[in-house]
């Protein structure tokens, strides 16, 4: 597994035990920033400019570093910071009720309390080994790996300098985001290499292999790429020729292919075949077909981008207004549209997009795969149904019902639609909610 960042001594002692105990305390403030007094008193939305680009920063030192929309711990979230990223703040502080060490307005808004999960001084250890910030170009955000069998997770003992007590275990086929490694002593004294999760904790890296993510990918749609478009979600299919009426088996299709079609259909002896752009065909009970939609629904207007889900195909369809936009597949609830004893299906619907994660935080692990616990999930879009768009790093089996209801996309496809719906994740921030900004609310349509 590659390495992502190594203390320059390798050495768990020095910074690693800082990190970790200072994540470990900020990480158990869930409901909002450490505050050393009381903030009873309602305080007022304040108006402030927004700090110049070229102005000094902040870092955040928590899993979950949050932003409100006030200084006070009674504000509105905005979004979040993640342990080691760095934002633009004020010069000074608004104010300090409730905060020691005063409350900072950041770009593009929003205040954070530099006291316990966030601080001014640059030099702090945590932003020192938490420095790898996650790619926002790539189709993963951090390097993913798996558990190769029953662990244990880690965090460093304070009785023992250099040395890593358990804390918990880690089912085989788990998965998470690794940002660094370290050498430490395990329980038993025995020297271990250890890969530090983006909750500031430690896993060996000999119980871990790399997550062999899908690379399965949509198409951007134009004036040149249209609809229709077919995808292969079955082995053992072929392209077709057809020499005088007669359908004739050709080379076969690999698996998640994506095919162009020409829009012309064919009947050959009660077989429904469409051809392809490339003057082939295929079988329409082979492929999993996305055609243009006519009627839409009555929310959709020109600024509106939203997302167009199937649940019976698992197509998926973006659109800005009435153009649309990207076309891919997504795996729905196991139990697609439901029944008697149903408890794995993807609700239907018109929701909005009320957050964005660039990696899932504050979510139970345990709910986003069967039998495994998954962290840090990529690209994540919480909707008002509850639900989940999100990268699945565990699984190849887009276009296939699968899962426990959220509409799970392949890493690079759940990147694309991250950046393209609404509301943006601000430079810095880690997740934001639709809170953030004015206007309007980017809609996922979830349909039969």
């Amino acid at each position: 597994m590659r390495e992502t960042r190594q203390s320059p001594s390798s050495s768990l002692a020095e910074v690693g035990v800082l990190v970790a105990c200072a994540l470990a305390s900020a990480c158990n403030q869930k409901s909002g920033p450490a505050l050393e007094r009381t903030d009873d008193e309602e305080i007022p939305i304040p108006v402030v400019a927004e700090p110049p680009a070229n102005g000094p920063k902040l870092g955040a030192l928590s899993d979950v570093t949050p932003v409100v929309d006030r200084p006070s711990r009674r504000g509105v979230r905005l979004g979040y910071l993640h342990a080691g990223a760095l934002v633009v703040r004020a010069a000074e502080p608004f104010g300090m009720r409730g905060c020691e060490g005063g409350w900072f307005a950041i770009r593009p808004r929003g205040f954070v309390c530099a006291s316990g999960s966030a601080t001014t001084d640059l030099r702090h250890p945590t932003l020192t080994a938490m420095a790898l910030a996650p790619d926002l170009t790539a189709p993963l955000p951090y390097t993913y790996a798996r558990a190769s069998r029953d662990t244990s997770v880690y965090e460093p003992d304070p009785e023992h300098e250099g040395r890593v007590r358990a804390v918990g275990p880690l089912d085989d086929g788990s998965g998470l985001a690794v940002v660094g490694s370290w050498t430490a002593l395990d329980p038993s004294g025995k020297d271990v290499r250890l890969a530090m999760t983006t909750e500031g904790r430690f896993v060996p890296i000999v119980d871990l292999t790399p997550a062999a993510a899908s690379r399965f990918a949509g198409k951007v749609l134009d004036d040149a790429a249209k609809l229709p478009v077919a995808f292969v979600v079955k082995r053992g299919v072929h392209r077709f020729g057809m020499h005088d009426g007669v359908a004739e088996k050709q080379a076969p299709l690999d698996y998640h292919a994506r095919i162009d079609l020409t829009g012309r259909s064919v009947d050959a002896d009660g077989v429904e075949l469409w051809q392809t752009a490339d003057g082939g065909f295929v079988r329409a009970r082979d492929v999993t077909l996305v055609r243009e939609r006519h009627e839409l629904p009555a929310f959709v207007s020109d600024e509106v981008r939203w997302l167009d889900v199937s649940v019976m195909t698992g197509a998926v369809v973006a659109y800005q207004g009435t153009k649309p936009v990207y076309v891919t597949l997504a795996s729905v609830g196991r139990d697609r549209l439901g029944g008697p004893g149903a408890d794995a299906v993807t609700a239907r619907g018109e929701f909005t997009v009320v957050a964005k994660h660039v990696s899932l935080k504050e979510h139970a692990p345990t709910t986003l795969a069967e039998r495994v616990s998954i962290y840090d999930a990529p690209w994540t879009l919480e909707l008002s149904s509850g639900q989940l768009v999100v990268g699945a790093y565990w699984h190849d089996r887009f276009g296939i019902e699968h899962g426990p209801g959220n509409v799970e996309l392949s890493p690079a496809d759940a990147a694309w639609v991250f950046r393209f719906l609404a509301p943006d994740v601000p430079e810095g921030w880690h997740g934001a909610t639709d809170k953030l900004f004015a206007g309007k609310p980017s809609i996922v349509n979830v349909r039969k």
